[in-house]
């Protein structure tokens, strides 16, 4: 009897410990555009009923979701409940970065995570976002500048949602604070 309750109760212990490893999703290391993952949605990649056009944006989850990646939400709570929907981005910066040049934009469709604008990004700025695009500028730094003083002008970047992920026009470079397009 005694053996068969163990048994029973090391079933158990896997279960919950298979449960709960499978639905972390991937919560630490650089952020990936590839799977769309939410903090608290098991079922990623699927819309969920949150994604309404102005629905409440669950600024705390997401600010969750940014750190969990590593980042630090440049806004305050306050400033990102503000943000129309469904489409949103948060600007982030390397947890723990000292000189600031270690940045990325996290995008949001309703409240799933659904990517971000590109690792090892210099700088960037979010010019504007109206729930539908959202514009993001990138200095361009020639290969003799200095972190503080790109000369090469500036390029601008509108993301949407489209066709389950987020679409860059024209095409995001794999440096867009490079010189090169």
């Amino acid at each position: 009897m005694r053996s068969r309750v163990g048994a029973v109760a090391a079933m158990c212990l896997l279960l919950v410990a298979a449960s709960t490893s499978c639905s972390s999703g991937n919560q630490v290391g650089s952020p990936g555009p590839t799977r769309s993952v939410t903090l608290w949605n098991p079922s990623a990649g699927r819309p969920s009923p949150s994604t309404a056009a102005d629905g409440p944006f669950d600024v705390d989850a997401a600010m969750l979701r940014i750190k969990r990646l590593g980042y630090t939400a440049d806004d305050e709570p306050s400033v990102l409940k503000a943000l129309r929907g469904p489409f949103r981005a948060l600007h982030g910066h390397c947890t723990g970065s000292v000189d600031g040049h270690c940045v990325s934009v996290f995008f949001f469709q309703g409240n799933d995570y659904v990517g971000y604008d590109n690792p090892g990004v210099t700088e960037s700025t979010i010019v504007k976002q109206d729930g539908t695009t959202v514009t993001i500028s990138y200095p361009v730094f020639t290969t003799s500048d200095p972190l503080c003083c790109p000369s090469g002008g500036k390029r601008e970047i509108r993301a949407a949602f489209k066709g389950g992920k987020v679409a860059f026009t024209p095409p995001l470079p794999d440096n867009p604070n490079g010189p090169g397009t």
